[in-house]
């Protein structure tokens, strides 16, 4: 089974209100990078919402309202207030809005230079009014009123675009990279909210008068920093500071907390010179938020089946640390959220991983009667969004009450987890009344805001579910009577009376035992019914009838869900996560099937085999370690492309020196070996690639070359990096193979000379 850093998660739920409850992306924006646009300008102040959750990018702006966007943009906003009390134009009366806004704008000198008295000259007003005398302050703006209005923002005036208006201020922009993107348009067109937004975003970057970019006008530029929260505990106490990779937390300068979907990017702060209080974030540098489907030591592919190829000692950011991709990638699962950053080369150099903790507002699923989806109001409206359970691609239909649902709006992901804890409730803090973390089966958890109304209507000794998050965090409880779960793991271990069991979920019970009867590594149920202690009992049979057919995803008569986890187990060694298209075999049978769990609806979630694929061993070179200190069984060693791994066991070594090692859930004993097949004299060209998957031809069988083969130099004693390089170094290569083709075998190790 994939290793989860649980651990990690649970120590760092004291701290996830480091990450504010996010506010939902404005759900009419369907392009991300306008989204990003639009967030950094709020930041600003410069541009809001036409309501909490949209922004209406198509609807049109007046010039009144894009004469207060320039004014903000410039700094001066603090300025509105003394402008009020004159009347400039008949049609900007006095209860008019923007009338501050207006007479600033068409009474401030921009695009001169500085006199030895300190009085610009040279300079041009930032706007005028119609030749009538009015403003037309409700009248759309136009495009070129808009381009000319931004140009003098960046200090130029009509010496510099010449006197053919507005031709040379629109040819100015182009040269200045300010309205890149945007096409169709002409001198008249009036421009619509998303338009003005990216020409705003584009205006902070682009060069002033003097040659340098505007932004560097509005405060100190700080570079290189990755935001990983944005509801950060200041010195004075108060939270919603920014935080960032480096673990400092930043104020904002207008007090309002940063938009979520900034959270994860990489780029530069903006820092007001007085007092170092964040003006806004800018993006920067290649980078791209992807939506992982499987993740791997080297690389993980998104749910576009593209693939990215990572080194492990990548670093990588979550809300509360700084870790590296070779101790993360195993707690990645379909639906985790990744934004990757990329160097010059175009080699990933850092990424962020929210752990789904960039949004404390979560649902639990109910009434599921309707055919809708029970989580729409978390949705607020999204369209186009992918649906992940428990890691595997799902609809709707798979969506089960009590289900756990959080939905990240920057990625267009709805999380929905299965995952349920059911046992006694042995201790909450601070206190029964007001709950924060609840103790049970040796675990402490964090209580989301919910789950903490609900914990507070139980006492300590009832039976009670925790309803999890995909995280770890309990979102909600419930009566035992209500809702229950299997809480099914393996047993990793029996010491005297304590057990330690890796549930199929992820999480790890470490607790006391009331009685253990199981052997360390078997399937086995966790309950409890007294405080602090559990019992632990294995799992001997199948819970179903019938056999597995691989192509019609059928128990029996029973369905797998889409979403449905499926584990295969090697002689009681650790779990690990396959899928129908792992299984090389048209059909299971029953006495292969080890547990399976089935969901309200009848369906299958979670389904154990027993050894089926062959995957739960470990293939390379395997060979007798250092005796001396083994007392019972012997010590094995196994060394293939990621390294050596030593175990001890009562296992003996395979004759040719190339096998399989089954290791325990903690990789400290060897559960079993297995030898491998060979076959000599291969040639290059048996290899053959069919629906995405390799074949070799061994004489009278066809059988499948391993994801995860391992490629070898006998003569140099180096380890290749894929087939491919293997097949390019010689022409004839030795295979060896687990099992025969009808056995569902498959290539694990491939030797070249």
């Amino acid at each position: 089974m994939k290793k989860k850093f649980l651990s990690l998660l649970l120590s760092v739920a004291l701290v996830l209100s480091m990450v504010l409850p996010a506010s939902a992306a404005f759900t009419d924006i369907q392009d991300s990078q306008l989204q990003k646009q639009v967030s950094v300008l709020q930041m600003l102040g410069v541009i809001g919402g036409t309501s909490a959750s949209t922004f209406s990018p198509n609807g049109t702006l007046s010039r009144a309202q894009f004469c207060k966007m320039a004014v903000v943009l410039l700094g001066r906003e603090n300025e509105e207030p003394l402008y009020r009390n004159r009347t400039i134009f008949p049609d900007v009366k006095s209860n008019h809005w923007a009338r501050g806004y207006i007479n600033l704008a068409v009474s401030v000198d921009v695009g001169g230079s500085a006199g030895e008295d300190g009085e610009t000259t040279g300079g041009v007003k930032l706007i005028r009014g119609m030749a009538d005398g009015t403003f037309q302050p409700d009248r759309a703006i136009t495009y070129a009123e808009a381009v000319t209005i931004l140009m003098r923002v960046l200090g130029y005036s009509d010496t510099d675009a010449g006197m053919n208006w507005p031709t040379g201020y629109l040819q100015l922009a182009a040269k200045l990279g300010v309205t890149d993107g945007l096409t169709g348009l002409n001198a008249n067109s009036s421009l619509t909210r998303a338009q003005a937004a990216t020409m705003f975003y584009q205006a902070l970057f682009a060069k002033t008068k003097d040659g340098s970019p505007y932004y560097q006008k509005l405060g100190t530029p700080k570079t290189g920093v990755i935001l990983t929260g944005n509801n950060g505990k200041l010195e004075d106490g108060s939270t919603g500071g920014l935080v960032t990779s480096d673990g400092s937390v930043y104020k904002l300068a207008n007090g309002a907390s940063a938009p979520a979907e900034l959270v994860g990017q990489r780029g530069m702060l903006l820092l007001r010179s007085q007092d170092n209080a964040v003006l806004t974030f800018l993006p920067q540098g290649t980078q791209k938020t992807v939506s992982v489907d499987k993740a791997e030591a080297a690389w993980f592919t998104d749910d576009t089946g593209h693939r990215y190829t990572i080194d492990p000692t990548t670093p990588v950011y979550t809300p509360n640390e700084s870790t590296t991709y070779e101790k993360l990638w195993m707690d990645l699962r379909g639906g985790s959220v990744l934004t990757v950053y990329y160097n010059d080369t175009g080699k990933i150099e850092s990424a962020y991983y929210s752990m789904g903790a960039s949004s404390d507002t979560v649902m639990i699923a109910k009434s599921l009667s309707n055919g809708g989806n029970p989580f729409g109001a978390l949705l607020n409206g999204a369209v186009n969004y992918k649906i992940y359970r428990d890691g595997n691609p799902a609809t709707v239909a798979d969506i089960q009450e009590f289900d756990v649902g959080i939905y990240d709006a920057t990625a267009r992901v709805l999380q929905v987890s299965s995952a349920k804890l059911t046992g006694t409730y042995d201790n909450v803090e601070p206190n029964e009344k007001s709950p924060v973390k609840v103790t049970m089966l040796g675990m402490t958890f964090e209580l989301m805001t919910q789950a903490q109304r609900d914990m507070a209507k139980f006492k300590l000794g009832d039976r009670v579910t925790l309803l999890l998050t995909a995280d770890g965090r309990v979102a909600g409880v419930r009566s035992a009577s209500e809702v229950e779960s299997s809480n099914v793991g393996i047993l990793e271990k029996a010491d005297g009376g304590d057990v330690e069991v890796k549930l199929l979920s992820g999480l790890t019970i470490k607790s006391k035992a009331s009685n253990t009867a199981a052997q360390q590594g078997q399937l086995v149920t966790v309950s409890s019914k007294d405080l602090f202690s559990v019992y632990v009992s294995p799992v001997t049979s199948s819970n179903v009838s019938g056999s597995l057919d691989v192509a019609s995803g059928k128990v029996g008569t029973l369905s797998l869900s889409t979403s449905c986890r499926i584990y295969d187990q090697a002689s009681g060694g650790q779990l690990v996560e396959v899928s129908l298209d792992d299984l090389a075999v048209s059909t299971v049978p029953n006495n292969k099937i080890t547990y399976a769990y089935r969901n309200a609806s009848g369906r299958i979630d979670v389904l154990v085999l027993n050894d089926v694929t062959g995957d739960g061993y470990t293939y390379g070179k395997v060979s007798y370690g250092d005796q001396d200190d083994v007392t019972v069984g012997v010590k094995v060693v196994l060394t293939n492309s990621e390294g050596t791994k030593s175990a001890v066991g009562a296992v003996t070594v395979p004759g040719t020196g190339w096998g399989g090692v089954a290791f325990s859930g903690d990789g400290t004993s060897a559960m079993a070996t297995v030898p491998l097949k060979t076959k000599a004299n291969v040639h290059r060209s048996d290899f053959t690639e069919r629906d995405g998957k390799t074949y070799v031809t061994l004489g009278d069988q066809e059988l499948r070359v391993s994801d995860k083969v391992q490629c070898y130099n006998s003569t140099t004693g180096q380890w290749l990096e894929d087939l491919e390089t293997a097949r390019a170094f010689a022409e004839r290569l030795t295979v060896y193979y687990d099992r025969n083709a009808n056995e569902g075998g498959k290539v694990r190790v491939v030797v070249v000379e």
